[in-house]
């Protein structure tokens, strides 16, 4: 292989549903341009994610020093898998302390190599890369893996509403149908009442299940606190369902063709995954842009039911039982709803899709990112050789 030219720098947030996506993004521009990929993240991060690229992999990880305990974070806490709401908080405020070191780093790699990065593509939690990124005269983009734009009815009304507080948006994870589960999410009644209502369906089901929010996430799962009595044992008598305890590959088991629903938060990544794959959603968003998505995915695309809402709101095993049935049985509605499915899937499909005569909207739009991109770079060394 030719020698791979110019330097792409990524650098997601501290979390999976941040880090995810960017993840994929640094596979695809590897696989598809002649460009190095450089990752940055803390140590912890960075040691995971060399566990888990693929063996043939040449992206570049690159660490940046993080000490947890001096921001009022537990020891050796590098990301928000085990971190109760308000501590993730912290963890956005302290990684304003990473500039001085991500800069340092983006030094060294241009020492290293002769020339700045490429560009710098960063999380929307680390807006302030854009001063390092002027500063040093390297081409930024901000990277959210939420939704790619907001509607001004999302916005605050008046400027008082829109003052005052630092209130910063949080993606959590509810969960996957059928049904993996980020217990920090849950109350344990409300997992009770999930249990309850994917007995009652009838239908075969995946469960990943962790504690309930309040609990110790890490902490042995009580099934015999926060499911019905005699549940899981029940579920393994039937062979109708399968209870995984901590996690599970969620878009290994939505690319299953025996998978055709996904009860979920509604956040983009977890939508994406579920409608590349044709699989219908039963929604119920409990933060960040997730409640506009659903009303997307229901109101317009038609691929999705609502649940329910938010964390305090109440739920019944029967209205689970109810959006169960109206989307996986042979109902008007599903059968509309598994028809836009496949609209969607052949869509995201088409995007991605790279072929001779046939560039796929998506393709087009990274190539012309990467064109901007080059197009600054020569700016900048056009101007440099004026002013010398």
């Amino acid at each position: 292989m030719a020698e791979r030219e110019e330097n792409i720098v990524l650098f997601p947030f501290m979390a999976q549903g941040h880090i995810i996506p960017f993840v994929a993004l640094a596979l695809h521009i590897e696989q598809s341009k002649n460009y190095t990929v450089t990752l940055v993240n803390t140590p912890l991060n960075i040691k995971k994610l060399r566990s888990s690229l693929p063996p043939n992999s040449s992206i570049n990880l690159l660490e940046i020093p993080f000490s947890s305990s001096d921001y009022g974070l537990p020891p050796n806490t590098e990301n928000t898998d085990t971190l109760p709401y308000y501590q993730v908080i912290q963890l956005v405020e302290a990684g304003v302390s990473l500039k001085p070191s991500f800069k340092k780093l983006i030094e060294n790699l241009t020492e290293q190599q002769g020339n700045p990065p490429l560009c710098i593509i960063a999380d929307i939690f680390f807006g302030w890369t854009a001063s390092v990124a002027k500063e040093l005269n390297v081409f930024h983009a901000i990277f959210s893996g939420a939704a790619s734009s907001i509607h001004v009815s999302q916005l605050a009304i008046t400027i008082k509403e829109a003052d005052g507080a630092n209130l910063v948006g949080l993606f959590g994870l509810l969960g996957r149908f059928f049904y993996p589960q980020k217990g920090k999410l849950v109350l344990a009644k409300k997992m009770m009442q999930l249990a309850m209502g994917l007995e009652a369906s009838g239908k075969n089901f995946i469960w990943v299940v962790r504690p309930p929010i309040g609990f110790d996430l890490n902490s042995e799962f009580k099934a015999n606190e926060w499911l019905p009595e005699g549940f899981e044992e029940r579920i393994k008598g039937s062979k109708r369902g399968l209870l995984v305890h901590n996690w599970a590959p969620q878009v290994d088991i939505l690319s299953h063709k025996s998978v055709s629903t996904f009860l979920s938060h509604c956040g983009w990544n977890s939508v994406l995954e579920a409608l590349s794959q044709g699989v219908l959603i039963i929604g119920w968003p409990m933060a960040a842009e997730q409640f506009f998505n659903v009303k997307l995915l229901e109101e317009e695309l038609g691929v999705c039911v609502e649940l329910a809402r938010g964390k305090s709101c109440e739920i019944r095993h029967e209205d689970i039982v109810e959006k169960i049935e109206l989307v996986m049985n042979e109902t008007k509605k599903g059968n509309e709803m598994r028809r836009r499915a496949c609209e969607v899937m052949e869509m995201i499909k088409n995007a991605m899709k790279d072929e001779e005569g046939f560039r796929g909207s998506s393709v087009k739009a990274l190539d012309d990112f990467f064109s901007a991109a080059l197009s600054m770079r020569k700016k900048t060394m056009k101007e440099r050789n004026i002013v010398a």
